[in-house]
């Protein structure tokens, strides 16, 4: 496994990311034994850079990270994201999930479906005491004392309260339960945008290598800024229809400015995958 600095987080994780969204989900394909082996093997083969939000799962996917890493590990490093809610059918659905998931496993379609109903029902929330209650929930959840990456969850570029939102952030970070804090992008051109706040130390971007010719301007400025780049939904637009995973990598970690690239795993197939995919692109990059 390979890592990079984030930037001039002080955070230096592994090149390839796990993508923690669907590890603990309503619609996810597998058991909850097969995600805690696939979570056990990531660490073994060497990634240490784990990808959530408050929302995943309905909170479940932080639970599970702080159940089987507790306090984290040797240069593991625990990302989580907040400012999307699902309101009071959060809970609701929390409760029915042992019983639904074990019907949806069996049908797609259903899968599907439920996951595009649930994300129907998401709403922002970008509001200081909000947020503010959810980084003290997702430090209970990940059972940790600091989180060492926050991003605010696909803000729009116009946040109200953007300077108070902002001033949480830094005290949270002065208090020591947050090492360092972003922005998850909803696009290229926002991310442009948030790179102009110069709180922002990290940005997650959405990109492919479709995509990597119109992110190059992101890219090279925040590199000349030392922002930290993530990239996500990297298997996006049918990157995979015309090549191998290590097809759809290659372009990605080619760029020096990315530092890790997120790739979805739910069992230990995909990290296997993954890992073998991420080692090729490596070996075949000219970016160290």
């Amino acid at each position: 496994m390979q890592y990079r600095k984030l930037g001039n987080t002080g955070l230096t994780p592994s090149v390839l990311g796990f993508g923690c969204s669907m590890i603990a989900s309503l619609a996810t394909r597998y058991s909850r034994t097969e995600v805690e082996a696939s979570l056990r093997e990531a660490r073994e083969a060497g990634i240490t850079f784990f990808d959530t939000a408050d929302v995943y799962g309905q909170g479940d996917s932080e639970r599970l990270l702080g159940k089987l890493f507790r306090s984290g590990g040797e240069g593991m490093i625990l990302c989580t994201k907040a400012g999307l809610t699902v309101g009071s059918m959060e809970p609701v659905v929390r409760l029915a999930k042992p019983v639904v998931n074990s019907i949806l496993r069996r049908w797609r379609t259903a899968r599907v479906a439920t996951t595009q109903a649930r994300r129907r029902q998401e709403r922002q929330c970008f509001e200081p005491d909000y947020l503010s209650g959810r980084i003290e929930g997702s430090l209970r959840r990940l059972n940790v004392d600091r989180i060492d990456l926050f991003l605010l969850h696909n803000p729009p570029v116009d946040v109200p309260q953007r300077d108070a939102v902002f001033e949480l952030l830094t005290r949270f970070m002065a208090q020591g339960k947050l090492r360092q804090f972003g922005v998850s992008c909803r696009s290229l051109d926002e991310a442009q945008v948030w790179l102009g706040q110069p709180d922002v130390t990290c940005v997650q971007i959405p990109i492919d290598r479709s995509r990597i010719e119109a992110a190059i301007p992101v890219l090279e400025r925040a590199q000349a800024q030392q922002v930290g780049v993530i990239a996500r939904e990297v298997f996006a637009h049918d990157v995979l229809a015309k090549g191998s995973v290590s097809d759809a990598l290659g372009p990605l970690v080619e760029r020096a400015e990315i530092g890790v690239v997120l790739a979805g795993m739910s069992c230990r197939r995909h990290v296997q995958e993954n890992v073998r995919a991420m080692d090729v692109a490596m070996r075949c990059s000219h970016v160290a």
